[in-house]
């Protein structure tokens, strides 16, 4: 791999980017790479911002910067500018999934460009106030996670802050045993967030945060206008596009927050060897809403969108310990195989 691009590469690059000259920046970036420069990521990088303002001259004239990403990812990116010139139907990214000769990998970011250019969104300008916020951490939050908190109870009218016993208290009342039973059991607070947070959207409605983050500048106008229908984000900066469940926001009683729940708890009962992510995290919900995405109305926003106006995760020291799920997966040998083969099963 080569050296990143310096501070100056990057400032014409983004120069570049921003008077659409993509001729001239296919030729800036060969040249970097001819020096030894790692300018594999811009393509997808730049693709994020092209989302916010896109029209069919631009996107045709960024196709050539597809062959400055490595492995099956100038496929992908072509793919990806070709559905976005041509319809909403994702023909070709479509094919990609089908294609048994691919990679596993690229197939399954594939499935998730496919599920993020299908429900893209703008944000909400109008609509009902959602209910509150709410967020978990199982017990005794460090300082910097306390701090964290602090912000988001200060942007936020209705905050409502869940620990272990608060979360099982209201699975036990709006579920039952067998599913406050189902939540005791499992093996990692990640696990118990993923489903406490789908159990009290489907209640409750509202918007869940991850407790590792930081709240932007527009949480309130969002708050105030995202309460008619379900909404997340996906990983539109990187070929790997999962639709992400760090910030998810529903009203009460949405079909497909209580359909996906109904997933996520036959995935930990049939399939526990497949991992967190693809148990009830972003491989899950990627899956989910690919395979039956069409039934719901959810709104998808860029990576930049939230991460310049609404939620940007830390680099917390728990995710350092096996409190973070990565890690406590690493040591025990689990990987993507199993998960990844499901995800990309016929249904």
């Amino acid at each position: 791999m080569g050296n990143r691009p310096r501070f100056y590469h990057r400032g014409r690059i983004e120069n570049l980017a921003a008077k659409q000259e993509y001729s001239k920046l296919d030729r800036y970036l060969d040249r970097l790479s001819r020096k030894g420069f790692d300018i594999a990521g811009v393509p997808f990088q730049l693709l994020d911002r092209l989302l916010e303002k896109q029209s069919k001259h631009q996107i045709e004239s960024a196709l050539p910067l597809a062959r400055h990403t490595l492995g099956g990812q100038p496929r992908l990116l072509t793919a990806i500018l070709n559905d976005l010139i041509n319809s909403s139907s994702c023909k070709e990214l479509r094919k990609i999934v089908r294609d048994s000769t691919a990679h596993p990998m690229t197939r399954f970011e594939a499935m998730g460009w496919t599920v993020f250019l299908r429900h893209r969104s703008a944000f909400p300008e109008q609509g009902e106030k959602l209910q509150d916020l709410f967020q978990f951490w199982d017990k005794d939050p460090p300082l910097e996670i306390q701090q964290a908190q602090k912000l988001w109870t200060s942007k936020a009218q209705n905050y409502v802050d869940y620990d272990d016993a608060s979360a099982h208290d209201f699975i036990l009342e709006k579920f039952g045993q067998d599913v406050a039973d189902m939540y005791s059991a499992l093996w990692h607070p990640a696990l118990k967030s993923d489903v406490f947070r789908l159990c009290r959207l489907a209640k409750c409605g509202g918007l869940y945060c991850d407790a590792d983050s930081r709240p932007g500048s527009l949480l309130s106008k969002f708050l105030q206008h995202a309460g008619n229908k379900v909404w997340a984000s996906s990983m539109s900066n990187v070929p790997n596009c999962v639709v992400t469940n760090g910030f998810i926001a529903a009203p009460a009683g949405a079909r497909m927050i209580e359909d996906f729940l109904d997933e996520v708890l036959r995935n930990i009962r049939d399939q526990a060897e497949s991992g967190i992510f693809w148990l009830s995290g972003p491989g899950a919900l990627t899956t989910f809403m690919y395979r039956n995405g069409s039934k719901y109305d959810v709104g998808l926003l860029s990576a930049s969108c939230l991460k310049s106006d609404l939620f940007r995760q830390f680099d917390a020291d728990y995710k350092k310990s096996e409190m973070n799920w990565r890690v406590f997966e690493y040591k025990r040998g689990l990987n993507n195989n199993a998960g990844l083969a499901n995800a990309l099963s016929p249904t």
